[in-house]
């Protein structure tokens, strides 16, 4: 598996999202910290993590950044990889637990945020909780504005599979939130 600080994903990012000027590891990091450390810890959120786990993953990915020698092309997309790996990296536990939760539960909403959430957007939270992970993975990729290529390319899968998740988490959500009738193909997808 390659080092996540000398990774680099070709997704291209739009053009006012770029630094003005090439800046490597810590300038960089520094440059965006502010910006981007919000959009990270939602990215995350939605993929299940919990609070603690968001934010740590998220300050993993710019404390990588900031290593000697780090240069990214395409940041947004770096740290969205590097930190979406740091918090998978979180869930491997050495110790067996005793009891496994079926799905990842709401439990990582800050106080403010909670307060901030309408009862439409707490339900869409819940849903996406609910899907499988590959499913939920393709979504946060995609409701962070990537394409199905550069989820794809992030995630390590094909094109094809990361439009399958994101077709058949779509198909999920709407059945879930009663915007069209369940069908058998569905279900089956689920699985």
């Amino acid at each position: 598996m390659e080092d996540a600080a000398s990774a680099e994903v070709r997704v291209s990012d739009p053009p006012e999202q770029l630094p003005p000027a090439v800046l490597q590891g810590r300038d960089l990091a520094e440059e965006l910290h502010h910006a981007e450390y919000p959009g990270l810890v939602r990215f995350l959120l939605l993929h299940g993590a919990s609070w603690n786990e968001a934010q740590d993953a998220a300050q993993d990915a710019f404390t990588q950044m900031c290593r000697p020698g780090t240069s990214v092309r395409h940041p947004k997309a770096w740290l969205r990889k590097v930190a979406w790996r740091s918090w998978l990296r979180q869930q491997v536990r050495e110790e067996p637990c005793a009891e496994v939760p079926d799905a990842p539960t709401e439990h990582w909403q800050s106080p403010a945020h909670a307060a901030e959430l309408g009862g439409e957007e707490r339900r869409v939270i819940e849903l996406l909780l609910t899907l499988p992970a590959k499913q939920r993975a393709a979504m946060a990729w995609t409701l962070d504005g990537f394409t199905a290529q550069e989820s794809a390319e992030a995630m390590g899968i094909s094109p094809e599979a990361a439009r399958q998740n994101l077709s058949r988490a779509r198909a999920t959500l709407k059945v879930r939130m009663g915007l069209a009738e369940s069908d058998d193909r569905t279900v089956e997808e689920e699985r």
